[in-house]
């Protein structure tokens, strides 16, 4: 998959789970669904950085090694070491290091359909050498669908972000922060 999949699916599966989580907690029935925001709980910006981060990490070190664009990024070994020291540097950031962790997990459980080095390095993999250009991979349906939906998925949620009355500046510039009200954004 290519960017506008792993961020629209990564943002929309932020969405439902939060949307999951008040359905748990028999919350929704006190609150209008309009109150209801991923962005609320998880940092948008981290999730976008952690959905790309596999595939970034991969296409610097992997490509001049093994020509192929998933390596270490998309080991469990890796997965776990990067996770954890998230989870360690900011501990006392939870909208973080949780946005962090669903990034990377649902990057990496997007790219179960192909090659993926899973145990690497414990077990030799033999990369898939490359016999198509890059124009060719975007040419497949299953490659150009993919992003068609990711960038209508994105596209989708910041209608409904502005529909629901929220500022993009505020948000942006809110979304480190350790405490969070819709208000601050939709003022």
């Amino acid at each position: 998959m290519y960017p506008f999949a792993h961020i629209g699916y990564a943002l929309l599966f932020a969405e439902l789970l939060t949307m999951v989580y008040f359905l748990i907690q028999n919350k929704i029935s006190n609150m209008k669904i309009q109150e209801v925001y991923g962005l609320k709980y998880f940092s948008y910006i981290t999730l976008v950085i952690a959905a790309l981060g596999p595939d970034i990490i991969d296409k610097l070190i992997s490509l001049p090694i093994t020509d192929h664009g998933r390596y270490i990024g998309h080991s469990l070994l890796f997965d776990l070491l990067v996770c954890s020291l998230v989870l360690l540097l900011f501990r006392t950031n939870k909208r973080l290091w949780l946005a962090f962790i669903l990034g990377w997990q649902i990057h990496l459980i997007l790219d179960v359909g192909g090659f993926l080095p899973i145990l690497f390095p414990f077990i030799s993999y033999d990369f898939p050498v490359r016999d198509k250009t890059f124009l060719e991979i975007l040419a497949e349906p299953s490659t150009y669908i993919n992003e068609i939906i990711g960038f209508l998925i994105l596209v989708t949620l910041i209608y409904f972000y502005f529909y629901r009355g929220l500022r993009l500046k505020r948000f942006i510039k809110t979304d480190f922060s350790k405490e969070f009200s819709i208000k601050e954004i939709s003022e």
